[in-house]
């Protein structure tokens, strides 16, 4: 059986309109990894250590975020270094996680206007990044370097 000239060009449509589907979606990676991989590859002036979710939600005020999973890194205090890398439920809850994200930043820059000024170089340069059901921040003195690291696991 032949396709007519118009048949081709509805099937060539709809394939590229699958494909194009299927490519928008963000692929699935362990948040952890991503954590991980941030905290071991970049350098960081402070000491960061590993945060339960449940703190963090209070911490970073996620509360109207169901989040799945995350990892959270953060700095003793004295410098605004951190990494938040979390798995929301659902669409909504990744842009509730970004604008926590934001005013988490917004927050930061309060604080260490007076407290460390040297820090917002850092907060003005943090990463906040959303794909599908995940949300990332990192805070540090190489935001380029913590870009090209997301990127391997956010499309």
């Amino acid at each position: 059986m032949r396709m007519t000239k118009t048949a081709k060009t509805i099937a060539a449509a709809a394939l590229l309109t699958l494909l194009t589907a299927c490519g928008s979606k963000a692929a699935d990676f362990d948040v952890h990894a991503l954590a991980d991989d941030l905290a071991a590859n970049i350098t960081y002036a402070d000491s960061l250590s590993p945060m339960d979710l449940d703190t963090a939600k209070m911490f970073i005020n996620l509360s109207d975020v169901n989040a799945v999973d995350g990892a959270v890194y953060e700095g003793s205090g004295g410098t605004a270094e951190e990494i938040i890398v979390i798995e929301c439920a659902s669409a909504e809850d990744t842009k509730a996680a970004e604008n926590a994200l934001k005013t988490r930043v917004a927050e930061q820059i309060e604080s260490f206007t007076d407290y460390v000024p040297e820090e917002l170089t850092k907060l003005n340069a943090a990463v906040i990044k959303t794909s599908g059901k995940y949300a990332v921040l990192s805070v540090s003195d190489t935001p380029d370097a913590a870009k090209a690291i997301i990127d391997k696991y956010m499309k």
